[in-house]
Formats: structure tokens, sequence, C-alpha cells
């Protein structure tokens, strides 16, 4: 009877060059995600261990017979240092094909370039190595790392490239820069040492099963052991476990459903790409809308005892259903207040009720958004931290499933913030607000609130600014000396009395200017180059232009015109949160305070 699965101590040389070294990663794994940190590791441990040890072991690989009839062995666990390994052989035959060429004949273990291109490819024909994750990762690992020559072309990408976890092709040209990078260090000679190190004395244990379902059951109690996998890694071969032992008796069924299931999980992947988000935080936000309650366990723990009894593909075919909202109604929407909602905190949170929502199809959707907007911003500008809020959160998503009234909802919510919470707000939003983290997201909405259709203002768009009108540094600038004879002044600088925004590379150096000069960066036209593409005007500092150009003040930032902006901009907060700001609107700077 064979045995159900096989360990083998395997050389780096074995591993890619035995007659049964034919691999390919199932598309059921995850794409090729190695980063620098990853790579830094792998390449420092390589070096120390050839200058200290013997051997060195580099973990296990679990491989499988695949369900179909092939040479090749499926890659359960440990892709990501095969793909690495390769991506490394690859790199050092194209820099030095004539490695090791001086000691040959003395050295029979000496790695050769042939011995290298036999490990990369099988009879100059099989790769070793092939993706099968999605159909373009294997095309383009040939035509950036396979073929001969290619490989040391490759440039560092963008580090906002690399964070794309589902597009491995910028993973491939970082790893092999990577590796083109350290060889040229190392030069030719010191190379060979190394590469023959590596094939042959650094170990691998290769565990052989004979079957797939057996392989991830395998892989699952390794990862519960410590194996660094990601949950849904774990919740994908979790399921497709599920299929395999499901349909077991049916071998063409099994493949049907599996099929049908990768290809639902590729269009989620998909769906993560388009939205700069990762697969785990949308099991997240999957979870959240599932329990409505604080998780107990992992997410993976969780997640499997809620899918153990139903059946994979329904459970994928949902989660599609899910986060194709999420795409669609929330990350792609032009709604000013789902603008408003990406600068919150407590991200998994706003989102997986949004999305419960969604999901639910809940009839006063639009309402509901400004009623739950209200309550995590009043929270958020009244300083309370995600542990005020999160149980509450979690109450919103129950309520949603349980479709109680948007009045209900917005009864519980304001209860909730009676104590002090409301308060505090309308206290917070009386004094400095410009080193709160909320002031930008608040001058933003406010903006919004201006005009219909208005463009998406980002929170890491560095040119756009928080501008001072009266100069934080007024006391050391002529054309503002007025302002040292206004009593208290220096209590409004930082208020929202005094804070508007401003765009455009050049126009920000305005913020020290005088008020006269400052006018001309206010609306639009620029200080020095009126084609900056950069510049772009927003209403709520076109305001103050227009107040200038109708001498409504003097043409002057004065103890008027300062009072008149701070009572417009707690009129403009009170319509966008519906909180009563009369007595802040009656602390006003005093006219008889101008010396």
């Amino acid at each position: 009877m064979e045995d159900i699965f096989k360990p083998q101590s395997l050389t780096i040389g074995e591993l890619f060059g035995n007659k049964d070294a034919l691999y390919q990663i199932p598309r059921y794994q995850r794409p090729y995600s190695w980063g620098d940190d990853q790579l830094d590791k792998l390449w420092s441990d390589l070096l120390d261990a050839q200058e200290n040890d013997p051997n060195y072991f580099l973990g296990s690989v679990i491989t499988a017979k695949p369900e179909e009839a092939s040479n090749y062995l499926d890659i359960v666990d440990g892709q990501q240092r095969l793909t690495t390994l390769l991506i490394m052989l690859c790199v050092c035959r194209d820099l030095f094909p004539n490695i090791n060429q001086d000691i040959l004949e003395n050295d029979p273990f000496a790695i050769d370039g042939k011995m290298i291109k036999s490990s990369i490819r099988f009879n100059d024909r099989f790769e070793r190595l092939r993706l099968k994750t999605h159909s373009n990762h294997e095309s383009d690992f040939q035509q950036l790392v396979l073929n001969d020559g290619v490989s040391i072309n490759n440039k560092r990408p963008y580090k906002k490239d690399l964070r794309i976890e589902e597009a491995p092709n910028f993973k491939f040209k970082n790893t092999s820069a990577f590796f083109t990078e350290k060889f040229l260090e190392l030069g030719e000679q010191s190379t060979g040492r190394l590469i023959n190190y590596i094939f042959n004395q650094v170990k691998i244990i290769r565990i052989d099963c004979q079957s797939v379902s057996f392989a991830i059951k395998l892989f699952q109690v390794l990862n519960d052991r410590g194996l660094d996998l990601s949950n849904s890694d774990l919740i994908k071969s979790f399921l497709i476990g599920r299929i395999h032992k499901i349909y077991d008796a049916d071998a063409e069924l099994k493949k049907t459903k599996e099929d049908q299931f990768m290809d639902d999980w590729k269009s989620c992947e998909t769906i993560a790409i388009d939205t700069e988000e990762n697969m785990n935080n949308l099991f997240v936000m999957f979870e959240y809308f599932l329990l409505a309650k604080n998780p107990e366990k992992s997410l993976y723990d969780e997640l499997v005892r809620l899918f153990e009894n139903i059946d994979p593909n329904e459970i994928i075919i949902k989660f599609k259903k899910f986060i194709t909202n999420y795409k669609d109604k929330v990350y792609n929407t032009k709604d000013p207040i789902m603008y408003s909602l990406f600068y919150l905190r407590w991200g998994m949170y706003w989102r997986s009720i949004v999305l419960t929502a969604l999901f639910n199809n809940y009839q006063d959707f639009d309402k509901f958004l400004k009623v739950f907007r209200r309550y995590y911003y009043i929270n958020w500008i009244a300083g309370n931290t995600l542990t005020k809020i999160k149980q509450t959160s979690f109450n919103i998503i129950g309520w949603l499933k349980e479709n109680k009234s948007v009045d209900f909802i917005e009864e519980q919510l304001h209860n909730l913030m009676a104590n002090d919470t409301y308060s505090r707000a309308v206290s917070n939003l009386n004094y400095d607000i410009y080193f709160e983290q909320w002031c930008k997201p608040l001058l933003f909405m406010i903006e919004y609130n201006q005009i219909d259709n208005p463009p998406f203002y980002s929170m890491g768009d560095r040119n756009i600014q928080t501008e001072h009108i009266l100069p934080r540094a007024y006391e050391k600038n002529e054309d503002w000396s007025f302002a040292k004879q206004i009593e208290g002044i220096d209590e409004w600088i930082h208020t929202g009395a005094n804070l508007t925004l401003l765009s455009g590379s050049k126009n920000l150096d305005a913020r020290n200017y005088k008020f006269e000069t400052k006018i001309k960066s206010y609306d639009g036209s620029g200080l020095e180059d009126a084609k900056d593409s950069k510049m772009s005007s927003f209403n709520i500092t076109q305001r103050i232009v227009n107040d200038y150009n109708s001498n409504k003040f003097n043409k002057e930032w004065n103890v008027d015109s300062i009072n008149n902006r701070w009572v417009w901009f707690c009129q403009q907060v009170e319509s966008i949160l519906e909180i009563d700001l009369s007595e802040n609107k009656n602390n006003l700077l005093k006219k008889g305070n101008e010396k």
C-alpha cells in the first residue's frame, strides 16, 4: 500500500534537478508575493550559513499529485520559496553564463551554467516551475524571468505597485532586480561559491502527498503550528478542501465545482486589486457582516465555523456579491457623503456597516448614511476612541440585518451621544482645530457642501494644504502688523474662522504673504504661474475672494471678516452634522479689541 505522504530530504540541486522535479503552482494558491523584507532575510541567512554552517535547512515544501493526469506536482505549500529560488537561478544564468568554468575540472561538485539551465528547464523543454495561479501569471513569469537573458533587464518597481498583492509581475521584477544587485556586489567568483553551496549544502524537506485533499489538511495543520500564511490563503484552502470532501465520489463534478469556485475567487481578487484592498481586509468586512458581533476567535477560525456546513460555491458567490457592492457602490461612487466616510478612522467598521446596508437592500439607505456619518464624526471630533464605538458598530450591523427603521437607529445613536460626547464635540469645534486629524476632512466636507457633483479630495494629496489666512507667524511679517493690535487674536489663529484650503505647488508659498497678495492664489490665478496644472480653486476659499472683490470688509482680513467667517463655518458644520453650535457662533472676536 502506497504511503499517504512521503517526506524526502533534498538538496536544492536535487529539488530542481531530479527527474520528478517538475512543479506547478495550482489555481487555488495566492500569487507570488515576496518583497524586500523576505528577500533580505533569505539572502542574509544564505550568506551566514555559507560562512558558518556545513548544511542549511530551508524549511519544507508540500506537494500533491494533481487531480488531472500530469507529470507535474502541485505545490500546496512552499511556492514563495520555490519561486524565489528559481528567479535567483535565472538571474545567475543571465548574469554569469560561464560561472565556475575555471574550477570545473578540479571540483566535481561545482555548478556550471549548463546545470543551472537544467534546473530551470528539464531537457531544455519543460519548465521546472509553472504558475497556474492566473492565465497572465505564467506568461508574465516567462517574459520577465524564465526566458534567456531577460531577468537582468528588470528594474525596481514603484512601491505603490509592489503593494498590489494580486499583481505578481511587479514582484517578479523586484525579486530579479534584487538578485541582480546582490550578485553584482558579490562578483562572479563569489557568486559561484555561493551557488555551489546552495546546490549542494542547502536542504529542504519535500513532503509528497497522494492527494490534494490530504495535502491541504497537512498544510492547515502546519499553519496552526506557526507557518506564515495569510488568512485568505487558509480560507481558500479550507473551502477547496471542502469541495474535495463533498464531491469526492464524483471526480468530474469535483473538478467542475472547483473550477467554478476558482473562477469566482479570481473575480474577487480582481475586485481587491481594483479597490486597492487586500483579500484579508475584505474577509474581515464579510466576517463582521456575518457575525454582527465582536469576533471571539481569529478570522480564520470564525469563518471556518461559519462555513463548515455551507456549500463553498454558495459562500464564494455571496462573498463576491458582498465585495462587488464595495467596488461599485462605495469605492467607485461619486457621492460626497461616501467621500467623507473614507476620511474616517475605524475603516473596517464603517465599511462593514455600509456594506451590510447595501447587501440587505436597506430601503432608507441615503438617510441612514447621513445618520451613521453623523454618529461617527461627532465621536471622532469628541475625541472618542475605537473602544467607544466598537460595540455600537456591531449593534448597527445587527439592526440593519433585522431591518430596523432608520428612525429607530437614529434614536439609538442619539441616546448614545446624549452624555458628554455631544457636548465635547461642540466644545472641541469652538477652539483650535488645526492640529486635529479631523480638521482637513471637515474642511473637505464643507467644500463638498458648496457644489453639486464635486470631485473627491484625497487626504494623501500633499498638494492640498490647510491654509491659515492670517499667517501663523504674522508677528514677523510687517504686512500683518495691524493684527498685533487685536487683543486675543492668537486664540483665533487655528480655529475654523481662520482656515481654508489651498492647492497648487507654487501657491503654497502664499501662506506668509500679505492679504492682497494671498487673494491671487485664492482666486485660482496663481502667484507666479497662471498655468500651474496642480492649482485648483476651492469654493470655500473663493468665498474670501468674493468678499474681497466686493469690498465687503474694506479688502482686509480684520475683526469683521474673521467673525463673518466664523459664523459661516459654524453654520456649515451645523448643516453637515446636524449639531447645534449656537453658543459657538456667539463667541465672537470683539471689534473693540482693534487698537
